[in-house]
């Protein structure tokens, strides 16, 4: 990669790997709903159970008299079922879950989604990745056009 193109695209790389919040489980939830307080118990085993990258976040849409918790507001803008659980990266949405409610599939799930940072990657900002990945193979040497 050109120099000059690397150092236009590094502080795009470094808000995309540091800037952000990192990979969220999100549970939007209300607090007299009857379906959300029986996902409490094993959103939070999960959650204490779980030892990976993916965050699991409770955040209180509604109070026990279904009145808007003002503070949140903003961030349950659109949530319309409770509970609503979402997975984003670095604050912005990435998909829904839809799977069973019990502490062994919200892990499965945060588990299979690990590396959703490398999957949802913006292809400028994933030339400035770090790599593991092995070199390049060829069958022969490599030719250089210009180069004895």
């Amino acid at each position: 990669m050109a120099p000059g193109l690397k150092a236009a695209l590094e502080p795009l790389a470094t808000s995309f790997w540091g800037g952000g919040s990192g990979v969220e489980l999100r549970e939007y939830y209300a607090a007299a709903c009857p379906h959300c307080q029986d996902l409490d118990g094993p959103w939070k085993d999960a959650a204490s159970q779980y030892g990976g990258p993916v965050k699991f976040k409770q955040i209180e849409c509604a109070d026990n008299n279904w009145r808007p918790v003002a503070a949140n507001r903003e961030v349950c803008s659109g949530i319309e079922a409770y509970p609503t659980i979402k997975l984003f990266k670095d604050g912005k949405e990435v998909m829904d879950y839809d799977g069973d409610r019990s502490a062994e599939a919200l892990m499965s799930f945060a588990k299979e989604h690990e590396n959703v940072a490398t999957q949802s990657m913006h292809p400028l900002a994933a030339l400035c990745a770090p790599t593991t990945a092995p070199e390049a193979k060829t069958d022969g040497p490599v030719q250089r056009r210009g180069h004895k």
